[in-house]
């Protein structure tokens, strides 16, 4: 029994071999072409990827050294060979360099002289949406700066309140102003306070700590013998 049993074996074997070959036959003649036709799309895109990745960061490289050339110039009182290259960035750049050659922009009318042309480059930083928060902060604070003394006090306690508060990057100079806005109000019961925060703040520069100081005690305000930080500003906000 068993020698008759091992031919029907192998026969089994045999047209089980052909009818899974017939299969996968049959299975890549109906789907061969679609498949084959997707690893293609698949490894083009894939190629398309690697290739945008290294693009990106090949131009990336060349707009930060184009950025240094201008920055270099600029550095070097030659605004005008300097201008070409900002203009340009300004327009095309990638976000964060558009805006660096922005601010660069105003930095350079204002020392040629041309502080309206500053004011509205900085302006309209302030007021662009596709810029990163801290380019538009520093617009803003820049742009208080130049036209503090031709607005209304209001408007600069206003427009700096997300600013004056302990922890801010911006809090030093934002403070100060508010400061001298609350005082221009006759109300230095606001000021004192923010000049006193100014002083115990150990991120201030030392000059605006020092200029803080004189007014804080010329409002008869001690700022070394006062309530803690948390209490003395909690009402600025208001």
């Amino acid at each position: 029994m068993a020698k008759t049993d091992l031919p029907n074996d192998a026969f089994l074997r045999e047209v089980d071999d052909e009818y899974r070959r017939s299969q996968f036959v049959g299975f890549w003649q109906r789907y061969g072409r679609g498949i084959a036709i997707g690893v293609v799309v698949f490894l083009v895109a894939l190629a398309a990827l690697l290739y945008w990745r290294q693009d990106k960061a090949r131009r990336a490289g060349e707009t930060g050294e184009r950025f240094n050339t201008a920055l270099t110039q600029v550095e070097a009182g030659n605004f005008t060979g300097a201008a070409p290259v900002l203009t340009d960035l300004a327009a095309s750049g990638t976000p964060g360099y558009r805006a660096l050659a922005r601010l660069m922009q105003a930095g350079t009318a204002i020392q040629a002289g041309d502080v309206p042309k500053g004011l509205a480059v900085y302006r309209a930083i302030a007021a662009d949406p596709g810029l990163a928060t801290p380019f538009r902060d520093l617009a803003t604070i820049k742009a208080t700066r130049l036209e503090f003394d031709t607005l209304p006090a209001a408007t600069v306690i206003d427009r700096l309140k997300p600013f004056s508060v302990p922890g801010n990057a911006w809090f030093a100079v934002a403070a100060e102003m508010t400061g001298v806005a609350y005082l221009k109000l006759k109300q230095p019961d606001r000021a004192a306070p923010l000049f006193v925060a100014i002083v115990r703040d150990a991120q201030s520069p030392p000059s605006t700590r020092n200029r803080a100081a004189q007014l804080a005690i010329a409002l008869g305000t001690d700022p070394a013998n006062l309530l803690p930080l948390k209490t003395l500003t909690s009402g600025l906000a208001k």
